[in-house]
């Protein structure tokens, strides 16, 4: 298999028209758009057995010395980059400013059993996993085995310079990463949407980055999960990036460990125990978003929970609202519709393998949840994600399938293939 390392690309990635509408073809049947944030797609006369899938969440794997190489010369003896049998560890490491080591086997091990985990986790290298997540020609090969014909793009390597203190460098690495990003994504516009990595340690310089990387072709962002417990989401301060979000019609995605609370920032000792309380730092988000009058004053906004799954959403919204009926007057809230209205407004969720959030997709919203393959990573369904998708739709209609597994993320992202 090849290792090439796709620093340009052939195409440059090709932007779809906020709102548009298209026609696109799937196996024998037409379809029209209905006007979304970025085009959508709804037809109830779709044979549901002729379609593919696309994934609302998977990730590329960076190359090795992406920051080492390309970070302007000032940061590049502090940029992030990979390290192969480090001092007393075997396997690739992932180092980066102020933490430990990390090893990067987790974001590598799609299709592997749980037997063969226990020692690839902290032992694998990038010659051990499969050449998608940095040539995009094989991504497109993996993803035909596993029924999926487009996906959402997220990192691998850059959740954790999220993490990083020094907003300078954060910005710096980010910029590489969505040049590069860029690129990966023009090899098939059309069938990858790459989500720009944004520091928002200066809101305004984030919305400059935005707008930008939307140019490159990029169809949506990544922030914080959570942020820093002096900047909180509910501040002004961001206003700028909000309304620069909204004017964009661009999604922004809150991906689980990419935040700044303990939930996120876990050692590779612990992870087990953090990955099952993920969910709790994108609800502090959320609430915060909400009750604070964020989605109130950018009605536009569009927010994304990434890979936290969704089968807690039905009792989270529901506690929501009671809170806001019961405290309403005593706490001043000033909004002008409930939380799960704007919920359902304004949000979407992905998740991998969640059926008790599949059969509770009806107190969620149907329009509000997008499946996602999560290739190249631990905890993803490829190759058999048809499978998997089968099982948790069994008791479904085909329209919630067809939603689910592809006109939601469609729609969003302006898919038109």
């Amino acid at each position: 298999m090849s290792r090439r390392w796709p620093y340009s690309s052939p195409r440059r990635a090709r932007a779809t028209s906020p709102g548009s509408r298209s026609t696109w073809t799937v196996a024998s049947s037409s379809i029209e758009q209905q006007d979304g944030p970025r085009g959508g797609v709804l037809d109830r006369r779709l044979d549901m057995s002729d379609y593919k899938l696309i994934s609302a969440d998977s990730h590329v794997s960076e190359p090795p010395d992406l920051w080492a190489e390309r970070v302007d010369r000032q940061y590049r003896d502090r940029a992030p980059r990979l390290v192969v049998n480090p001092p007393g560890l075997e396997g690739a490491y992932f180092l980066y400013e102020g933490y430990a080591p990390h090893p990067i086997g987790i974001g590598l091990a799609a299709g592997k059993s749980p037997q063969e985990l226990a020692e690839f986790l902290t032992k694998a290298t990038y010659a051990d996993a499969r050449p998608g997540g940095w040539d995009p020609a094989e991504r497109l090969k993996d993803n035909e085995r596993d029924g999926v014909e487009a996906d959402v793009l997220y990192t691998t390597l850059g959740f954790r310079i999220f993490w990083l203190k020094d907003a300078a460098l954060q910005q710096e690495c980010f910029r590489v990463y969505n040049d590069w990003l860029a690129g990966y994504c023009g090899y098939a516009p059309e069938r990858m949407a790459g989500l720009a990595m944004i520091s928002l340690y200066d809101p305004k310089a984030g919305a400059a980055e935005l707008e930008r990387c939307v140019k490159l072709g990029l169809r949506g962002a990544m922030i914080w999960c959570s942020p820093p417990a002096d900047q909180p989401y509910s501040s002004e301060v961001y206003d700028p990036f909000w309304a620069r979000a909204q004017e964009l019609r661009t999604p922004i995605s809150l991906h689980s460990i990419t935040g700044m609370g303990w939930e996120s920032q876990w050692s590779f000792s612990d992870r087990y125990m953090r990955a099952t309380v993920l969910s709790h730092e994108i609800e502090r988000s959320f609430s915060v978003l909400i009750f604070s009058g964020v989605l109130d004053r950018f009605p536009d906004l569009q927010i994304v929970s990434a890979e936290n799954n969704c089968g807690w959403l039905p009792y989270y919204l529901q506690r929501m609202d009671r809170t806001f009926e019961r405290g309403r007057y005593a706490a001043g809230f000033k909004l002008s519709l409930k939380p799960s209205e704007y919920f359902q407004r304004q949000m979407y969720c992905t998740y991998i393998d969640d059926y008790v959030g599949v059969a509770n997709r009806h107190f969620i919203g149907v329009d509000k949840l997008m499946w996602s393959s999560d290739y190249p990573h631990q905890a993803s369904s490829w190759p058999h994600s048809q499978e998997v998708v089968a099982r948790d739709f069994k008791d479904a209609t085909a329209e919630d399938r067809f939603k689910i597994t592809r006109a939601n993320v469609a729609k969003l992202y302006g898919f038109t293939l």
